[in-house]
């Protein structure tokens, strides 16, 4: 099992001792050589996982902040200026049409305290995605492990989706059939988990502001990894 998020295009600069280092991913010149310097990466990752195994890959968007047709500005970027480049989806169907690796699910990751933004003239962007690749339809899981409480709702269901998605209206009808899994539901495509400091010791002197909320990758490896896998 592969967890990883990379750094994300034009968004911060890591530094040595206060100086940047070249060669660092997200510090390309334009978004193509970024997404190249992505899949460079996994085609290593995907090298060394098992056919077994999957590969989560966490990854933003960005606004373009040129306009590539006006004179003075880049014209190898090819995304008009205050646009969403969709770095996250550019990468995903690279993925799949040169890498050749199978996109089982995007899952939307809703952040309930995300940063505020100073815009008027669209919504303030609270999410972000996960891709889950593999190299082929048959690999490990474990969702057993992460099922979901049954929850009622105002949709005119119960809430007690079966195990096939199947459903119990509240005037008692019914929606297919099947028995309702007593481990709980199978997880949505979006998952609202708090971001968070990394907290580690001072005297270890690292400054980090980009560290994993810890309930991702604990329920990425209860759900994607065995018991002995690395």
């Amino acid at each position: 099992l592969i967890v990883t998020s990379p750094p994300y295009f034009a968004l911060r600069s890591y530094r040595d001792d206060g100086e940047h280092y070249d060669g660092q991913i997200g510090s390309e010149a334009t978004p193509q050589e970024f997404l190249d310097a992505l899949w460079a990466v996994t085609r290593e990752c995907v090298r060394v996982l098992k056919p077994s195994g999957s590969l989560w890959v966490n990854l933003g968007d960005k606004y373009a902040t040129q306009n590539p047709h006006q004179d003075g500005h880049r014209r190898d970027n090819p995304v008009a200026s205050k646009s969403l480049m969709g770095l996250p989806w550019r990468y995903a169907i690279g993925c799949i049409d040169n890498l050749g690796l199978t996109l089982r699910a995007e899952v939307v990751w809703s952040k309930p305290n995300g940063l505020p933004e100073s815009v008027k003239d669209r919504v303030r962007r609270s999410h972000e995605q996960w891709f889950h690749f593999t190299t082929g339809p048959r690999y490990f899981s474990a969702i057993d492990e992460i099922r979901e409480e049954y929850l009622s709702d105002s949709s005119g269901f119960n809430g007690q989706q079966k195990d096939y998605g199947e459903y119990e209206r509240r005037d008692g009808g019914r929606v297919g059939v099947g028995e309702q899994n007593a481990l709980g539901k199978v997880p949505g495509s979006v998952w609202s988990i708090p971001s968070e400091p990394l907290k580690v010791p001072d005297d270890l002197g690292v400054d980090h502001f980009a560290a994993f909320p810890q309930e991702w990758p604990r329920r990425l490896i209860l759900g994607w990894c065995p018991a002995d896998g690395v």
